[in-house]
């Protein structure tokens, strides 16, 4: 997983953890960043990293549901990682996140 990546999956997962961590903006922003993938994809993202109001599912879930190996399915999440890494909504949103860091 390349930096830009990891960087979005460390977001992620520390937001499904912690669901107040962000303000309503920020929230929002990211259910439109996870538009950037097909609704399916979206679904499982939410469902792995616990985002939105939902439990996290283990992969070897996720994998079985979709019938493909856990190996193929990190390959899927971290395409679709990828994807939305390298949006200009995603790095408006890390801009804002790191001012408030900042503060």
């Amino acid at each position: 997983m390349d930096a830009l990546s990891q960087e979005l999956q460390d977001f992620l997962i520390r937001l499904g953890r912690e669901p107040g961590c962000v303000g309503e903006k920020v929230e929002h922003y990211m259910k439109h960043i996870m538009h950037l993938v097909y609704a399916d994809d979206e679904d499982m993202l939410q469902q792995y990293y616990g985002l939105f109001g939902n439990d996290v599912k283990p992969l070897e879930d996720i994998a079985r549901e979709r019938h493909v190996s856990n190996e193929t399915m990190l390959k899927i999440i971290e395409a679709n990682l990828r994807k939305m890494a390298v949006s200009p909504e995603w790095q408006m949103v890390k801009q804002i996140i790191s001012r408030r860091a900042d503060k």
